[in-house]
Protein backbone atom coordinates (compact mmCIF):
# COMPACT_ATOMS: atom_id res chain seq x y z
CA UNK A 1 0.00 0.00 0.00
CA UNK A 2 0.69 3.84 -0.20
CA UNK A 3 0.30 5.47 2.62
CA UNK A 4 -0.43 9.39 3.62
CA UNK A 5 0.23 10.99 6.73
CA UNK A 6 -0.77 14.23 7.65
CA UNK A 7 0.04 15.84 10.77
CA UNK A 8 0.73 19.90 11.61
CA UNK A 9 4.19 18.95 12.06
CA UNK A 10 7.28 16.22 12.65
CA UNK A 11 8.97 17.67 15.67
CA UNK A 12 9.63 15.78 18.60
CA UNK A 13 6.26 15.43 20.27
CA UNK A 14 4.29 12.36 20.81
CA UNK A 15 1.96 12.52 17.62
CA UNK A 16 5.81 13.27 15.58
CA UNK A 17 7.38 10.20 16.93
CA UNK A 18 4.25 7.97 16.52
CA UNK A 19 3.90 9.43 13.08
CA UNK A 20 7.45 8.04 12.55
CA UNK A 21 7.44 4.99 14.25
CA UNK A 22 4.28 3.75 12.05
CA UNK A 23 6.07 5.06 9.09
CA UNK A 24 9.15 3.27 9.75
CA UNK A 25 6.85 -0.06 10.66
CA UNK A 26 4.95 0.18 6.96
CA UNK A 27 8.94 0.22 5.25
CA UNK A 28 9.77 -2.70 7.07
CA UNK A 29 6.63 -4.50 5.95
CA UNK A 30 7.10 -3.21 2.09
CA UNK A 31 4.80 -0.31 1.89
CA UNK A 32 5.15 3.02 1.28
CA UNK A 33 5.51 5.60 3.26
CA UNK A 34 4.63 9.52 2.88
CA UNK A 35 4.40 12.19 5.42
CA UNK A 36 2.81 15.29 4.79
CA UNK A 37 3.85 18.29 7.32
CA UNK A 38 5.48 21.51 8.07
CA UNK A 39 8.45 19.62 8.80
CA UNK A 40 11.01 19.17 11.74
CA UNK A 41 13.84 17.43 13.65
CA UNK A 42 12.18 14.23 12.83
CA UNK A 43 12.31 14.81 8.55
CA UNK A 44 15.99 13.33 8.45
CA UNK A 45 15.02 10.01 10.47
CA UNK A 46 12.07 9.82 8.32
CA UNK A 47 14.01 9.97 5.05
CA UNK A 48 16.66 8.26 6.20
CA UNK A 49 14.65 4.95 6.42
CA UNK A 50 13.56 5.11 3.38
CA UNK A 51 10.33 7.34 3.66
CA UNK A 52 9.11 10.31 1.80
CA UNK A 53 8.58 13.91 3.29
CA UNK A 54 6.24 16.81 2.18
CA UNK A 55 5.83 20.12 3.44
CA UNK A 56 3.00 21.61 3.72
CA UNK A 57 2.49 24.07 6.61
CA UNK A 58 -0.62 22.24 7.93
CA UNK A 59 0.25 24.06 11.25
CA UNK A 60 -1.69 27.11 10.67
CA UNK A 61 -4.80 28.73 11.24
CA UNK A 62 -7.64 26.68 10.03
CA UNK A 63 -9.09 29.42 7.46
CA UNK A 64 -5.53 30.58 6.19
CA UNK A 65 -4.98 26.76 5.51
CA UNK A 66 -8.00 26.57 3.20
CA UNK A 67 -5.70 27.66 0.14
CA UNK A 68 -3.76 24.11 0.76
CA UNK A 69 -6.85 22.24 -0.23
CA UNK A 70 -6.00 22.29 -3.93
CA UNK A 71 -2.36 21.51 -3.80
CA UNK A 72 -3.01 19.09 -1.47
CA UNK A 73 -5.77 17.47 -3.91
CA UNK A 74 -3.27 17.62 -6.61
CA UNK A 75 -0.64 16.00 -4.23
CA UNK A 76 -2.83 13.20 -3.82
CA UNK A 77 -4.18 12.73 -7.21
CA UNK A 78 -0.28 12.52 -8.45
CA UNK A 79 0.70 10.06 -5.82
CA UNK A 80 -2.27 7.41 -6.54
CA UNK A 81 -2.55 6.76 -3.07
CA UNK A 82 -3.82 4.23 -1.56
CA UNK A 83 -4.61 5.71 2.03
CA UNK A 84 -4.58 9.22 3.62
CA UNK A 85 -4.66 9.36 7.84
CA UNK A 86 -4.86 12.92 8.52
CA UNK A 87 -3.68 13.08 12.43
CA UNK A 88 -5.06 16.31 14.43
CA UNK A 89 -8.14 18.42 13.71
CA UNK A 90 -6.70 21.05 11.36
CA UNK A 91 -5.13 18.47 9.57
CA UNK A 92 -8.61 16.00 9.07
CA UNK A 93 -10.35 19.69 7.75
CA UNK A 94 -8.10 20.16 4.85
CA UNK A 95 -7.70 16.31 3.95
CA UNK A 96 -11.31 16.31 4.04
CA UNK A 97 -12.13 19.27 2.06
CA UNK A 98 -9.25 17.82 -0.31
CA UNK A 99 -10.90 14.46 -0.85
CA UNK A 100 -14.41 15.28 -1.28
CA UNK A 101 -13.60 17.03 -4.31
CA UNK A 102 -11.47 13.95 -6.19
CA UNK A 103 -13.44 11.71 -8.10
CA UNK A 104 -15.29 9.27 -6.29
CA UNK A 105 -13.85 6.46 -8.30
CA UNK A 106 -10.01 8.15 -7.94
CA UNK A 107 -9.64 9.04 -4.54
CA UNK A 108 -7.95 7.14 -1.95
CA UNK A 109 -9.85 6.19 1.65
CA UNK A 110 -9.67 8.06 4.08
CA UNK A 111 -8.85 7.82 8.06
CA UNK A 112 -8.81 10.36 10.14
CA UNK A 113 -6.97 10.15 13.75
CA UNK A 114 -7.76 11.54 16.93
CA UNK A 115 -4.91 11.97 19.52
CA UNK A 116 -5.99 14.39 22.08
CA UNK A 117 -9.86 15.33 23.65
CA UNK A 118 -11.79 18.16 21.43
CA UNK A 119 -14.72 20.19 22.05
CA UNK A 120 -17.51 20.32 19.88
CA UNK A 121 -16.62 22.54 17.33
CA UNK A 122 -16.63 23.29 13.30
CA UNK A 123 -13.14 22.12 12.85
CA UNK A 124 -13.13 19.55 15.52
CA UNK A 125 -16.27 18.01 13.67
CA UNK A 126 -13.72 17.18 10.77
CA UNK A 127 -12.17 14.82 12.90
CA UNK A 128 -14.77 12.95 12.84
CA UNK A 129 -15.57 12.96 8.89
CA UNK A 130 -13.27 10.10 7.61
CA UNK A 131 -14.31 7.01 6.24
CA UNK A 132 -12.66 5.33 9.62
CA UNK A 133 -11.90 7.27 12.62
CA UNK A 134 -9.15 6.36 15.00
CA UNK A 135 -8.56 7.41 18.34
CA UNK A 136 -5.29 6.84 20.51
CA UNK A 137 -7.68 5.99 24.04
CA UNK A 138 -11.20 5.26 24.82
CA UNK A 139 -11.84 8.10 26.69
CA UNK A 140 -10.28 9.66 23.33
CA UNK A 141 -13.16 7.98 21.76
CA UNK A 142 -15.21 8.14 23.98
CA UNK A 143 -15.39 12.20 23.80
CA UNK A 144 -16.09 11.66 19.77
CA UNK A 145 -18.73 10.11 20.40
CA UNK A 146 -19.92 12.21 23.14
CA UNK A 147 -19.27 15.45 20.81
CA UNK A 148 -19.45 14.38 17.50
CA UNK A 149 -22.09 11.28 17.38
CA UNK A 150 -23.66 12.80 14.50
CA UNK A 151 -20.77 13.00 12.02
CA UNK A 152 -19.12 9.48 12.24
CA UNK A 153 -19.31 6.79 10.00
CA UNK A 154 -19.11 4.18 12.66
CA UNK A 155 -17.65 4.40 16.12
CA UNK A 156 -13.72 4.99 16.43
CA UNK A 157 -11.46 2.55 16.71
CA UNK A 158 -9.27 2.23 19.51
CA UNK A 159 -5.36 2.31 18.10
CA UNK A 160 -3.13 3.31 21.27
CA UNK A 161 0.04 4.75 20.26
CA UNK A 162 2.82 2.01 20.91
CA UNK A 163 6.32 1.89 22.72
CA UNK A 164 8.83 1.04 20.18
CA UNK A 165 10.86 -1.34 22.16
CA UNK A 166 14.02 -0.82 20.01
CA UNK A 167 14.61 1.91 21.54
CA UNK A 168 13.03 1.17 24.95
CA UNK A 169 14.48 -2.66 24.91
CA UNK A 170 13.69 -3.86 28.76
CA UNK A 171 16.28 -7.24 28.08
CA UNK A 172 19.09 -4.71 27.26
CA UNK A 173 21.34 -3.63 30.10
CA UNK A 174 22.19 -0.32 31.28
CA UNK A 175 25.63 0.36 30.54
CA UNK A 176 27.77 0.94 33.66
CA UNK A 177 29.30 4.22 31.83
CA UNK A 178 25.94 5.45 31.88
CA UNK A 179 25.41 4.64 35.57
CA UNK A 180 28.84 5.77 36.76
CA UNK A 181 28.13 9.00 35.02
CA UNK A 182 24.98 9.76 37.09
CA UNK A 183 26.36 8.82 40.24
CA UNK A 184 29.83 11.24 39.30
CA UNK A 185 27.35 13.91 38.84
CA UNK A 186 25.05 13.39 41.61
CA UNK A 187 26.66 11.27 44.26
CA UNK A 188 23.70 11.60 46.64
CA UNK A 189 21.91 8.49 44.43
CA UNK A 190 24.30 5.92 44.80
CA UNK A 191 22.64 2.89 46.88
CA UNK A 192 19.40 4.63 46.81
CA UNK A 193 16.47 3.32 45.60
CA UNK A 194 14.33 6.23 43.14
CA UNK A 195 11.31 7.01 42.58
CA UNK A 196 10.77 9.49 39.21
CA UNK A 197 8.46 11.50 38.00
CA UNK A 198 9.42 12.79 34.42
CA UNK A 199 6.25 15.55 34.06
CA UNK A 200 7.26 19.28 32.76
CA UNK A 201 7.65 21.81 35.36
CA UNK A 202 3.99 23.81 35.71
CA UNK A 203 1.01 23.95 37.07
CA UNK A 204 -1.30 20.98 36.62
CA UNK A 205 1.43 18.06 36.16
CA UNK A 206 0.86 16.51 39.68
CA UNK A 207 4.71 18.06 41.26
CA UNK A 208 3.14 18.68 44.22
CA UNK A 209 1.38 16.03 44.93
CA UNK A 210 4.41 13.94 44.12
CA UNK A 211 6.32 16.41 46.46
CA UNK A 212 4.28 15.31 49.30
CA UNK A 213 4.05 11.85 48.93
CA UNK A 214 7.74 11.55 48.41
CA UNK A 215 8.04 13.99 51.87
CA UNK A 216 5.25 11.10 53.58
CA UNK A 217 7.40 8.53 51.73
CA UNK A 218 11.40 9.32 53.04
CA UNK A 219 10.03 9.53 57.03
CA UNK A 220 9.48 5.28 56.31
CA UNK A 221 11.81 4.57 53.66
CA UNK A 222 15.44 5.60 52.39
CA UNK A 223 13.82 6.59 48.86
CA UNK A 224 15.29 9.80 46.51
CA UNK A 225 12.70 11.81 44.52
CA UNK A 226 14.08 12.60 40.86
CA UNK A 227 11.53 14.94 38.64
CA UNK A 228 12.64 15.16 34.80
CA UNK A 229 11.58 17.71 32.46
CA UNK A 230 11.82 21.20 31.17
CA UNK A 231 10.33 24.50 32.56
CA UNK A 232 8.02 25.70 30.21
CA UNK A 233 8.49 29.80 28.74
CA UNK A 234 8.23 32.01 31.67
CA UNK A 235 8.17 28.89 33.94
CA UNK A 236 11.00 30.05 36.15
CA UNK A 237 8.81 31.34 38.91
CA UNK A 238 6.80 27.89 39.26
CA UNK A 239 9.98 25.95 39.06
CA UNK A 240 11.46 28.54 42.16
CA UNK A 241 8.11 27.50 43.72
CA UNK A 242 8.85 23.78 43.31
CA UNK A 243 11.88 23.86 44.77
CA UNK A 244 11.05 26.07 48.21
CA UNK A 245 8.16 23.85 48.69
CA UNK A 246 10.60 20.74 48.91
CA UNK A 247 12.61 22.08 51.38
CA UNK A 248 9.64 23.32 53.33
CA UNK A 249 8.33 19.42 53.11
CA UNK A 250 12.24 18.19 54.28
CA UNK A 251 12.90 17.21 51.10
CA UNK A 252 16.01 19.12 50.18
CA UNK A 253 18.49 16.66 50.20
CA UNK A 254 15.47 13.81 49.21
CA UNK A 255 14.85 15.24 45.72
CA UNK A 256 17.29 16.51 42.55
CA UNK A 257 15.51 18.55 39.27
CA UNK A 258 17.18 16.94 36.50
CA UNK A 259 15.92 19.05 33.97
CA UNK A 260 14.95 17.54 30.22
CA UNK A 261 17.23 14.04 30.11
CA UNK A 262 17.75 12.28 26.75
CA UNK A 263 18.17 9.05 28.80
CA UNK A 264 15.27 8.26 30.16
CA UNK A 265 15.38 4.47 28.86
CA UNK A 266 18.38 4.32 31.26
CA UNK A 267 16.12 6.44 33.99
CA UNK A 268 12.98 3.99 33.52
CA UNK A 269 15.35 0.82 34.35
CA UNK A 270 16.50 2.18 37.44
CA UNK A 271 13.69 3.25 38.91
CA UNK A 272 11.53 1.64 41.45
CA UNK A 273 8.27 3.57 40.81
CA UNK A 274 7.65 6.20 37.98
CA UNK A 275 4.59 8.53 38.16
CA UNK A 276 1.37 9.66 35.92
CA UNK A 277 -0.21 12.51 38.24
CA UNK A 278 -1.84 15.07 35.52
CA UNK A 279 -4.26 16.90 37.62
CA UNK A 280 -7.09 16.78 34.34
CA UNK A 281 -6.90 13.18 32.53
CA UNK A 282 -4.38 13.08 29.89
CA UNK A 283 -5.85 11.27 26.68
CA UNK A 284 -3.08 9.18 26.42
CA UNK A 285 -0.46 7.81 29.05
CA UNK A 286 3.04 7.99 26.89
CA UNK A 287 5.18 7.94 30.10
CA UNK A 288 2.99 5.08 31.60
CA UNK A 289 3.62 2.85 28.44
CA UNK A 290 7.49 3.96 27.91
CA UNK A 291 8.17 3.03 31.55
CA UNK A 292 5.98 -0.35 31.97
CA UNK A 293 8.14 -1.39 28.65
CA UNK A 294 11.37 -1.27 30.73
CA UNK A 295 9.53 -2.92 33.68
CA UNK A 296 9.16 0.13 36.01
CA UNK A 297 6.29 -0.46 37.57
CA UNK A 298 3.80 2.96 37.43
CA UNK A 299 1.55 4.41 39.68
CA UNK A 300 -1.19 6.55 37.82
CA UNK A 301 -4.63 7.94 38.42
CA UNK A 302 -7.82 5.53 37.59
CA UNK A 303 -9.98 7.86 35.17
CA UNK A 304 -7.16 9.00 32.52
CA UNK A 305 -5.40 7.33 29.54
CA UNK A 306 -2.66 5.64 31.52
CA UNK A 307 -5.38 3.51 33.42
CA UNK A 308 -6.19 2.02 30.24
CA UNK A 309 -2.52 0.91 29.69
CA UNK A 310 -2.07 -0.13 33.55
CA UNK A 311 -5.34 -1.87 33.22
CA UNK A 312 -3.68 -4.43 30.95
CA UNK A 313 0.00 -4.33 32.50
CA UNK A 314 -0.31 -3.26 36.00
CA UNK A 315 -3.34 -2.82 37.62
CA UNK A 316 -1.93 -2.73 41.08
CA UNK A 317 -0.65 0.77 40.62
CA UNK A 318 -3.84 2.57 39.67
CA UNK A 319 -5.19 4.87 42.72
CA UNK A 320 -8.37 7.21 43.32
CA UNK A 321 -7.92 10.39 42.22
CA UNK A 322 -7.49 13.12 45.30
CA UNK A 323 -6.15 10.22 47.78
CA UNK A 324 -2.95 11.14 48.63
CA UNK A 325 -3.03 8.22 51.19
CA UNK A 326 -3.53 6.03 48.74
CA UNK A 327 -0.62 7.15 46.66
CA UNK A 328 1.52 6.58 49.75
CA UNK A 329 0.10 3.51 50.15
CA UNK A 330 0.93 1.89 46.93
CA UNK A 331 4.01 3.35 46.83
CA UNK A 332 4.80 2.29 50.11
CA UNK A 333 3.56 -1.55 49.04
CA UNK A 334 5.20 -1.50 45.72
CA UNK A 335 8.64 -0.96 47.63
CA UNK A 336 8.22 -3.95 50.10
CA UNK A 337 6.54 -6.22 47.60
CA UNK A 338 7.78 -5.71 44.19
CA UNK A 339 5.28 -7.23 41.82
CA UNK A 340 5.74 -8.09 37.64
CA UNK A 341 4.88 -6.10 35.15
CA UNK A 342 3.16 -7.90 32.39
CA UNK A 343 3.59 -5.57 29.56
CA UNK A 344 1.79 -6.21 25.77
CA UNK A 345 -0.49 -4.91 23.49
CA UNK A 346 1.46 -1.77 23.76
CA UNK A 347 4.13 -1.74 21.23
CA UNK A 348 4.34 0.22 17.79
CA UNK A 349 4.35 -3.53 15.83
CA UNK A 350 0.55 -3.14 17.81
CA UNK A 351 -0.23 -0.14 16.50
CA UNK A 352 0.74 -0.74 13.19
CA UNK A 353 -1.30 -4.23 12.54
CA UNK A 354 -3.85 -2.51 14.22
CA UNK A 355 -3.77 0.47 11.79
CA UNK A 356 -3.15 -2.08 8.46
CA UNK A 357 -5.98 -4.02 9.50
CA UNK A 358 -8.52 -1.24 9.30
CA UNK A 359 -6.94 0.23 6.38
CA UNK A 360 -7.19 -3.55 4.62
CA UNK A 361 -10.65 -3.49 5.88
CA UNK A 362 -11.79 -0.34 3.94
CA UNK A 363 -10.00 -1.11 1.27
CA UNK A 364 -12.24 -4.24 0.61
CA UNK A 365 -15.33 -2.25 1.14
CA UNK A 366 -17.48 -0.12 -1.35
Amino acid sequence: MRIVQLLPELDSGDLARTTLDFASELLRLGHEAIVISNGGELVPRLTLRGGRHIRMPLQGNPLWSLRLVRRLRRTLAELEVDVVHARGAVPAWIAWRAWRGMPADKRPRLVTGAHDFYRKSFYGAALAAGERVTAVSRCVADSLQLHFSGKLNQPPRVVHYGVNTREFDRDAPVSGQWQLRLLNQYPQLEGRHWLLMPARLEPGQGLIPFLRMLAAVVSQRDVFGLIVGDSCAGGEKYSRKLEQMAVELGLADRVLFLGPRRDMRELYASSQVCYSLAEQPEPYGRVAAEALAMNCPVVAYADCGSAEVLQRCFPQGLVERGNPDALVETTLRILDQPQMVRFSDFTHEDTAAQTLALYRELLQTA
